[in-house]
């Protein structure tokens, strides 16, 4: 069942993400522009959310025959521990301005990490590394400008 309800959330993230992207600028000197990216990762989401939740849709029917109507006895810690990345992901959109890139990919690798079971001083080592690392290559290699935040100082980020 966890997984049926996942499959349509992410049919629903995904044609949200489509409607979103379909707002953006076109280039009129390309052929493709801004939302090009958005609408295929969208389109995924969509494509891999039918497929989970028509997959499941037999075992949802046979549960609901078998509970005479009613499921019964639902795993609702195992859906919302399922839908953390997707709030860590609306969040990283939310905060990101004001905190910044590094911090917010960090605090969201560390709250994984931990639902995980991980060790806590493991888990920020690892949030805290991989964050600098993904914040140089895509900033520094790459030329994205990722947000540095309103609330650390400028320098801290000036490696």
């Amino acid at each position: 069942m966890r997984d049926f309800l996942l499959g349509l959330a992410f049919v629903i993230g995904g044609g949200v993400v489509i409607a979103v992207a379909r707002t953006y600028p076109t280039m009129p000197t390309l052929q493709f522009g801004p939302s090009l990216f958005p609408s295929l990762i969208g389109a995924g989401m969509v494509l891999g959310g039918a497929i989970l939740a028509l997959t499941r849709l037999a075992s949802v029917k046979t549960a609901w025959r078998s509970a005479g109507g009613a499921l019964s006895a639902y795993d609702y810690r195992g859906l919302a521990i399922s839908l953390v990345p997707c709030a860590l992901i609306v969040f990283y959109i939310l905060a990101s301005d004001t905190l910044g890139a590094p911090l917010c990919m960090a605090l969201g690798m560390l709250l994984l990490m931990l639902i995980r079971g991980a060790k806590l001083w493991l888990a920020l080592l690892v949030s805290i590394v991989i964050a600098v690392v993904i914040y140089l290559l895509f900033s520094r290699y790459l030329l994205i400008p990722l947000p540095e935040g309103t609330l650390l100082p400028p320098s801290l980020l000036a490696w």
